[in-house]
């Protein structure tokens, strides 16, 4: 029996690392079955119907959890998350503190209290504990919580404390850019300033004999990769993204458009190498790439974000929609993003037509307009990445 356990857990876990979610939710389940007072598997189980949106049944199994475990901090976490994204932001917050109890210093803790007094408009108690927090992420909300609450000469004094310890945060450098745009005064921020100066256009047909043909098999080729619909997280909305990086287990045809990427980072390094900024001074020695595509449906669009983990990032248009009267379809690059604009602050508009090819500072915000017909909107995004930045796709 004992073996058996062993065995089982293992496996599910090995499954959950994979995602091969369905699997080890069969697996933790067996697991249960042997062992009933196993919280871990419990808390594990909660995880997989979490990222699943089984919201309800992960807050069962978190509860279940804490039952058996009434000192399992990541289950109090865990069990926030869910009440969290119930819009249960209240009782969220109880075990949050709970968590907080357990460990006084628990970062994600802190930093969904943080999230959670920010969505409230308690601005304050947002930048506390965001400021306790003093990682990468806490860092850019700790300073636009200071935005909030007008406190605009501790934020040029953050941006210069924070750019001395975390030079390369592409958060702060995109809330950089923003505040010196409606300001008009300038930070210690330089990683990119001016990002919207540095969008490069370009297409995919200049390096090829073929290019409609080479569009179409790449097209046909995606369509048999794994996706997942609207991923939890993600920018993209009615919409199908890829789950894995298309560069992994490669084939002809994505060497082929990995080859064109990397000659176009070239000839973008090449147009903007003599500028000072501490994007181009510091240019990644290698040239580490992860990319995925994205098939929008009718109605499909990407909300404003960037990309922060990497350093340069870029779009390639496989098929377009009619733009229409509104700019359907189209790609707008602003100094804005979901929790902080400024009608004064410039945007940059561009109508992709197929084989189009754009490069642009993983800092600068971007969103995509929904579409009103039919049609499919096709695109592989990807990032440059330096050594060492973990791949997120947005």
């Amino acid at each position: 029996m004992a073996n058996s356990f062993n065995e089982l857990m293992k496996q599910a876990v090995i499954a959950h690392k994979e995602n091969r979610l369905e699997d080890a939710k069969k697996n933790y389940e067996e697991v249960i079955k042997i062992k009933p007072d196993y919280s871990i598997a419990y808390n594990n189980l909660g995880t997989i119907l979490f990222f699943s949106g089984k919201l309800k049944e992960a807050e069962s199994k978190y509860k279940k959890a804490i039952e058996l475990n009434p000192n399992y901090l990541e289950a109090y976490n865990n069990l926030g998350n869910a009440l969290y994204k119930l819009d249960n932001l209240d009782d969220a917050e109880i075990f949050y503190k709970k968590a907080l109890n357990l460990k006084s210093n628990f970062l994600p803790a802190l930093l969904s209290l943080g999230q959670i007094s920010f969505v409230k408009n308690n601005f304050k108690d947002a930048h506390k504990y965001f400021d306790l927090c003093n990682t990468k992420d806490s860092r850019v909300r700790a300073l636009i919580s200071l935005y909030k609450l007008e406190r605009f000469d501790e934020i040029f004094e953050s941006i210069k404390k924070f750019s001395e310890i975390d030079e390369l945060n592409l958060g702060i450098s995109a809330f950089s850019s923003f505040i010196e745009n409606i300001t008009k005064k300038d930070t210690a921020n330089n990683f990119c300033k001016n990002p919207l100066d540095f969008i490069y256009l370009s297409n995919i047909s200049s390096h090829l004999e073929n290019p409609i043909l080479f569009l179409e098999e790449l097209t046909a080729e995606l369509k048999n990769q794994e996706t997942i619909w609207e991923p939890f997280r993600k920018s993209t909305k009615k919409g199908y993204q890829s789950k894995y990086d298309l560069f992994i287990n490669s084939t002809s045809i994505t060497r082929n458009l990995k080859s064109i990427i990397l000659k176009e980072i070239d000839a973008y390094y090449s147009k903007y190498k003599n500028n000072s900024c501490s994007m181009i001074k510091k240019w990644p020695s290698k040239k580490n790439l992860e990319a995925w595509h994205v098939i929008y449906k009718k109605q499909g669009y990407q909300n404003p974000h960037n990309h922060i983990t990497g350093w340069l990032s870029g779009v390639i248009y496989l098929k377009v929609v009619p733009t229409l009267e509104n700019n359907e379809g189209s790609i707008e690059f602003s100094l804005n993003s979901t929790v902080y604009s400024d009608k004064s602050s410039p945007k940059f508009l561009h109508e992709p037509k197929v084989g189009d090819l754009i490069l642009f500072p993983s800092s600068l915000y971007h969103r995509t307009i929904p579409f009103t017909t039919d049609d499919e909107r096709i695109i592989i995004s990807f990032n440059l990445m330096p050594e060492g930045f973990a791949p997120n796709y947005s």
